[in-house]
């Protein structure tokens, strides 16, 4: 499949489901999504720009979910000025903290995702496609996160990316297949998780704290992060040699 194929698949397969979830969660097919061409609305920000995605990727971020779109009205207004053609960037002036930390560690990969001339081939996902209806943080299960598996895998086979990184514990359990006993206490150390993609031994899987201000606490602070993204680094430039 194509990467485009890959999106037209995966909208058809989430409206299908109309609102789904958990009683603690609600999810669905989010119109600005469904009227858009990317995998999800987060690749707005990196991995639309990218025309020729089909022949590969360098780097593939995965985070859980994007949240929900109508408590960032703003942010879900520029996506669909975005989807008609504007120039905008994603971000605007005023960077979430967690954007802003996202910025930090990519920049130590060598990438400047401020703007869409990153030096690297990125792309931004989440593994989980649907949308929230109301709580933006509690109620994801891992059952719940692995629905959308098989969209997540034909992805992957459709743009191969050299890594993937995976934002958070239940996000890099989804993606890797494996359980990350003490979590927060190996990134406390600095270091990364890292496993193979489940069938592809070439794609390295990369486990990192979620770069919001609990995540970032949960490990020691952004000196703690900052050290596993330094090895994620290193490995990225072994993929080059």
């Amino acid at each position: 499949m194509t990467y485009q194929e890959v999106v037209k698949k995966a909208k058809k397969v989430v409206k299908k489901r109309g609102v789904y979830g958990n009683g603690d969660l609600e999810l669905y097919a989010c119109d600005t999504w469904l009227h858009g061409n990317q995998i999800n609305l987060w690749t707005y920000w990196q991995g639309y720009q990218i025309k020729d995605i089909d022949i590969g990727i360098d780097i593939l971020l995965v985070g859980q979910d994007w949240g929900n779109p109508e408590r960032v009205l703003e942010c879900k207004k520029r996506i669909e000025r975005i989807q008609k053609g504007s120039s905008e960037l994603y971000l605007d002036e005023k960077i979430s903290p967690t954007d802003r930390n996202l910025a930090e560690l990519f920049d130590i990969l060598g990438c400047d995702i401020r703007t869409n001339r990153v030096g690297k081939r990125i792309l931004f996902t989440n593994y989980c496609l649907g949308y929230r209806k109301g709580s933006d943080t509690r109620g994801m299960t891992l059952s719940l996160m692995k629905m959308d598996k098989e969209l997540f895998d034909d992805l992957v086979k459709a743009v191969h990316p050299k890594v993937i990184i995976c934002l958070g514990k239940i996000t890099y359990e989804a993606v890797s297949g494996q359980h990350a006993n003490n979590f927060s206490k190996q990134l406390k150390k600095g270091i990364p998780f890292v496993s193979r993609y489940p069938g592809v031994d070439s794609i390295k899987v990369f486990g990192v704290a979620h770069c919001g201000s609990l995540g970032s606490r949960n490990v020691g602070g952004m000196s703690n992060m900052k050290k596993a993204w330094d090895k994620i680094a290193y490995e990225l430039e072994e993929c080059y040699c």
